[in-house]
């Protein structure tokens, strides 16, 4: 039978296929209204979650659209803000583990509605750290504050060193440019982004790593970063990383992080959140 939430006219929705995320859809978040929330449901629907109910795609944004909801089963909604006439959201997407390897699965998302015509816009992209997602959000007017990830809702930062780092990448919109990127689905649940630093104080070292690892015991993950004069350095470390991660330029003081050791349980698959 059709599932009267979908937003594809006579297509069902299969059962949770992610176990990690049973709070997704349930755990208020601040600005909910009843319209928001699908009651019970731990689905993800767009037009509740983007505040989208009642509008139509504009011009382009309707095959963008369409493309984007082939996955809508496979969305859980970790963090979200409505501010005016935009919503802001990450996602994620537990289909990436079927996508080519290395897929970042999150995404961030930002809808602009046009009262006047009932018509809305929207842009997506896909990317391997929660702090850059938050980073991508904030450069597109969303406060900082407002799209921490909740508690309840999604893994948390394992430490106030992870939390100081996700905060960072979080308030430093334009700053950084993403360079390469993989996200594991399983052992070691971890993923990584290689960055380009636009920080003058950073000339020396521009090229900065981060790796988050996910303690899906705990529930937790653990935010690690270093720098790099070449991205080739950065790789060949990423490919043998006998050394811990060489700090960069403004804490070289402080003691140099090493990769985050990550313990699953036995038999564990699957993604890392």
């Amino acid at each position: 039978m059709p599932d009267p939430d979908s937003n594809r006219p006579g297509e069902g929705r299969p059962s949770d296929p992610n176990a990690l995320f049973p709070l997704a859809d349930d755990a208020p978040a601040a600005g909910v209204t009843a319209d928001d929330r699908p009651g019970p449901s731990r689905k993800f629907v767009f037009r509740r979650a983007l505040r989208t109910k009642g509008f139509k795609a504009a011009g382009e944004a309707t095959d963008r659209l369409y493309t984007f909801l082939l996955n809508e089963p496979e969305y859980r909604l970790l963090a979200s803000h409505h501010e005016g006439d935009s919503s802001f959201a990450v996602l994620f997407d537990s289909s990436a583990t079927w996508d080519i390897p290395g897929t970042a699965d999150l995404v961030a998302v930002h809808v602009v509605r046009n009262g006047m015509y009932r018509t809305f816009d929207f842009e997506t992209v896909r990317l391997p750290l929660v702090g850059l997602a938050q980073q991508w959000l904030v450069a597109r007017g969303c406060p900082p504050e407002a799209i921490v990830l909740p508690p309840g809702r999604a893994t948390q930062p394992a430490d106030p060193e992870s939390t100081a780092l996700e905060t960072h990448l979080r308030t430093s919109p334009g700053r950084y440019k993403l360079i390469d990127h993989y996200t594991y689905d399983g052992d070691p649940f971890e993923s990584w982004a290689l960055l380009r630093d636009t920080h003058p104080e950073s000339a020396d070292a521009p090229v900065r790593l981060f790796i988050e690892s996910a303690d899906i015991n705990a529930g937790t993950y653990t935010l690690r970063g270093g720098a790099f004069r070449h991205e080739d350095d950065a790789h060949e470390w990423l490919g043998s990383n006998p050394v811990p991660l060489p700090p960069p330029p403004l804490t070289a003081r402080r003691q140099p992080p090493s990769r985050p050791v990550v313990t699953p349980p036995p038999g564990a698959s699957g993604p890392r959140r």
